[in-house]
């Protein structure tokens, strides 16, 4: 009610303003008359001509200000319908084409209009989507646990030890996938991300590297630096480094055993590109945007299925757009896919003797670690 009777006002505004600057003129024109008449009085005949227009041109500019007014709060009144439909719950509501095509800032008001409400849509879905697959998550490991326990309270001595490591499996993938989630939440809210600051990403990644190649050799497989430049760049590190990892890890659970997951660091320009190759079995083309979408677990292209939670690339890639990178995935033309991530370099970045003399030992430790 208080926005219809606020939007009736600037109406009445707009009119009388307009109205009033139109009698102002017919009051001039009409002194001007009434100034002839006193100097030429012989022009009585004309000056009531001249009266009869000037009353003729203000009712007709007043008939164009009112329809000049109704111009400009018509589109406003359909403005103020569509957001009271997107605060009742329909987030379908659109401006008509008549308004999105108009050549004018307020043509331009309703094209941002609809753009916010698509937004708006797109994030309210996606989230409903978020909690329902987040609740199909849940169940399966809490059904399993509580299958485990109902056996436990009947098992005897012999099957106690196999049921408790199934309920201590199942307690750590719920740990795993709850932890993710707050992970994934913290990105999304811009809670998670600490102060920018100056980053050697090549140093960084040697690390992230290193790490993950200890742990990969208990699987009988290795993950190698294969080539790098020195790379600095600006934002959060611990999103930096949760990037790089979650991508990294996802290639060690899908590379062959005996095999490699490769990651190198270059320059391109004015970005740093950091591109991690594994020796899996692919995805399949059509399925190479899913996979930075949360809880999808695509067919790879020889049909087995990934058995992971599905948030590892979701992370990463909102982590790489909240420090303003890009991220995206391609198969490699002999097997394998490759993750590239985009971040603009930051203004300090350049070759540094000390950066590289770093990042050549941080190279020459993890070549020691492998033949160990």
């Amino acid at each position: 009610m208080e926005r219809g009777i606020s939007m009736r006002s600037l109406f009445l505004k707009i009119l009388l303003s307009s109205f009033l600057t139109v009698i102002f003129v017919g009051i001039a024109l009409a002194l001007l008359v009434a100034s002839m008449m006193l100097v030429v009085p012989r022009l009585g005949g004309l000056v009531w001509v001249a009266w009869f227009l000037s009353i003729l041109a203000v009712g007709t500019s007043g008939l164009i200000c009112i329809l000049l007014a109704r111009h400009i709060t018509s589109p406003l009144f359909e403005l103020r319908t569509g957001a009271e439909a997107i605060a009742a719950g329909n987030l379908t509501a659109r401006v008509s084409e008549s308004l999105r095509y108009r050549r004018d800032e307020i043509g331009q008001l309703g094209r941002d209009f609809d753009r916010m409400a698509e937004r708006l849509e797109s994030l309210v879905n996606s989230h409903k989507r978020l909690l329902g697959d987040v609740s199909h998550e849940l169940r399966s490991p809490l059904s399993r646990l509580l299958v485990a326990l109902g056996l436990a309270r009947k098992a005897n001595a012999e099957e106690m030890p196999e049921l408790l490591d199934r309920i201590a499996l199942e307690s750590r993938r719920l740990d795993d996938l709850i932890g993710q989630l707050l992970t994934l939440s913290r990105i999304e809210s811009g809670s998670h991300a600490s102060a920018a600051s100056s980053i050697d990403l090549t140093a960084l990644v040697h690390e992230v590297v290193t790490d993950a190649d200890f742990e990969a050799r208990a699987q009988s497989r290795r993950v190698s630096v294969t080539a790098f430049e020195e790379c600095t760049v600006s934002g959060s590190e611990e999103l930096f480094r949760s990037a790089v990892e979650n991508v990294v890890r996802n290639g060690v659970r899908f590379t062959r055993e005996g095999t490699a997951v490769d990651v190198s660091i270059r320059r391109e320009r004015d970005r740093a590109v950091i591109r991690v190759r594994g020796q899996g079995p692919g995805v399949p083309e059509s399925s190479l945007s899913e996979i930075f979408l949360p809880f999808r677990r695509v067919q790879t292209i020889k049909g087995s299925r990934n058995e992971g939670s599905g948030l590892g690339l979701a992370i990463a890639q909102r982590a790489v757009a909240a420090n303003g990178g890009k991220i995206g995935a391609m198969n490699a033309a002999d097997g394998g896919l490759i993750v590239a991530i985009e971040f603009p370099l930051s203004s300090k970045s350049g070759y540094n003797q000390n950066s590289g003399d770093v990042g050549r030992a941080l190279l020459q430790g993890q070549g020691v670690i492998n033949r160990l």
